[in-house]
């Protein structure tokens, strides 16, 4: 049976890097974030472009059972955020 994990945070340089590790090692993959990739196409299974802060939202992310679950969604700031 394949594993399943859910990547919060998805869309970010380590979010983004993590769903293609995990992809490597044979996972179905979901990935959520207030927005795709920059930089490159995610390899997530699914992804969903919403706001975790949202309960319904969490509600529709999780969905069914996940074997792992990574929680790298965050306001990191940068240059756009001054």
């Amino acid at each position: 049976m394949t594993k399943t994990a859910l990547v919060c945070g998805a869309g970010g340089f380590i979010g983004s890097h993590l769903v293609k590790r995990l992809k490597r090692e044979g996972f179905w993959v979901r990935g959520v974030d207030l927005k795709f990739p920059s930089f490159a196409e995610t390899e997530a299974d699914d992804f969903i472009v919403a706001d975790l802060r949202d309960q319904s939202v969490v509600e529709r992310v999780i969905d069914r059972s996940f074997d792992e679950i990574y929680q790298l969604a965050a306001d990191m700031g940068g240059a756009g955020y001054i």
